[in-house]
């Protein structure tokens, strides 16, 4: 089946990688412009703490929601980071709120050509979550027969979150770098595409009962969910 020369699988594959963050930027200059760059500055502070806080702590509440219901196992990633992105963002915006209550105002073109910039930082940051959060953690299903390859290993984000956690926010006592695994199998890209291989097997075994039972886990999971550090 398919539409306009494109099979419908590639052109939703296009919609979810090239439109999404299209939106996100038309949106973002169309409500947040009579913000201001103040409002926007706070604003993108407020996205990348959220961002590293749901990056620290996704694993664990995955962790707990798979645990509770096997089932899940192929969505707890997406759900987990989500979750805690969301309620982050929403406490860290209504504390700003009370701490700024003053919109600073600056000279007309600082103003302007500085909350474009704002608002493309914003709207960047935003599209990097998305991407993480849909890409790698997604219950996005993919070729059973892709390998791995080193390439893929290192986008930018990673390479960022690598740096930012060996450094400016390691802990006092203690480094744990992000995604500092390279053994074979154990790295987090390699696992997660290890995840959604599974979850295409899945789809094609149950593709008869439709894409609820493709989606959910078998019931077999139920004792082979453990911790990675296990």
């Amino acid at each position: 089946m398919t539409f306009f020369a494109f099979s419908i699988p590639l052109t939703l594959y296009y919609a979810h990688a090239i439109c999404v963050p299209l939106v996100i930027f038309a949106s973002l200059y169309g409500f947040r412009w009579k913000v201001g760059m103040w409002g926007n500055i706070i604003s993108l502070g407020a996205v990348l703490f959220s961002f590293l806080i749901a990056i620290s702590w996704w694993e664990s509440l995955a962790y707990f929601l798979a645990q509770q219901v096997p089932q899940m196992v192929y969505l707890a990633d997406c759900l987990a980071f989500w979750m805690i992105f969301l309620v982050s963002l929403l406490i860290l915006d209504l504390f700003t709120r009370f701490m700024s209550t003053v919109k600073v105002k600056y000279a007309p073109l600082v103003e302007n050509i500085g909350n474009g910039v704002a608002i493309f930082l914003l709207a960047s940051s935003l599209c990097i979550t998305y991407t993480f959060a849909n890409f790698d953690l997604g219950p996005v299903g993919e070729n059973p027969d892709l390998a791995f390859s080193e390439a893929a290993k290192n986008p930018l984000p990673y390479r960022a979150l690598r740096i930012l956690s060996g450094g400016n926010l390691a802990g006092f006592t203690q480094t744990n770098i992000f995604d500092d695994d390279h053994r074979p199998g154990q790295s987090l890209r390699e696992r997660h595409l290890k995840r959604r291989q599974a979850l295409m097997f899945n789809m094609i075994e149950n593709a008869d009962k439709g894409p609820v039972a493709g989606i959910l886990g078998p019931d077999s999971l139920d004792s082979g969910i453990t911790w990675r550090e296990e």
